[in-house]
């Protein structure tokens, strides 16, 4: 199992007054406030650190857990500039971040497993749509990759709205992870 997140890091400095009162106090620990305050780029550590919570909490949702709003109940650790770690409850994942100057991208998975990660830019001006777009690149990306024919492939959510690439109406084994902010898409998925 797998997941991911992507902050669109020029509309998160638009969109975001992170440094209101409290705010950061309600989504991170203590540990992890004092990696913000004695961080260089507080910006870039407040971002990185939400976008693994997110992918790891997308792995904690698609094991069964329970949803909740208590981003303090997820704890990350940073062991180098690219990886990390989270743990939810008894679940410890691996994370892995990118960071550029248009995003913050971080995928988080259970085990060393071979993952692909695909980043993209989103069409202008279509946000309606974008879910859509990213559907049928995943297909076609997908399609390409396994051989297989994009006309039998769809995705398909679960009740809990885990993604799932289905052929021929029969779910595979690859697990999908989808994430969008701004104008940026990416998709993670286990490979064969």
């Amino acid at each position: 199992m797998l997941g991911n997140d992507i902050i669109d890091i020029n509309e998160t400095r638009l969109s975001t007054n992170w440094k209101r009162p409290r705010f950061l106090e309600k989504i991170f620990t203590t540990d992890e406030l004092d990696i913000i305050s004695n961080s260089l780029d507080p910006f870039t550590s407040v971002w990185r650190l939400w976008s693994m919570k997110e992918s790891a909490y997308k792995v904690f949702i698609q094991t069964g857990g329970n949803p909740f709003f208590t981003p303090t109940k997820i704890e990350c650790k940073l062991n180098s500039r690219i990886n990390g770690e989270v743990k939810i409850d008894l679940l410890k994942l691996k994370t892995s971040t990118s960071i550029n100057s248009n995003y913050i991208f971080s995928s988080a998975i259970m085990s060393d497993l071979d993952i692909s990660n695909n980043i993209f830019k989103l069409p202008e001006n279509r946000n309606k749509q974008h879910g859509e777009f990213i559907y049928q690149k995943i297909i076609t990306d997908f399609s390409k990759s396994q051989n297989l024919n994009p006309e039998e492939l769809k995705i398909l959510k679960t009740k809990d709205g885990v993604p799932h690439i289905y052929f021929k109406n029969k779910g595979l084994e690859n697990s999908l992870s989808i994430t969008h902010h701004g104008n940026f898409g990416a998709y993670s998925i286990l490979k064969n």
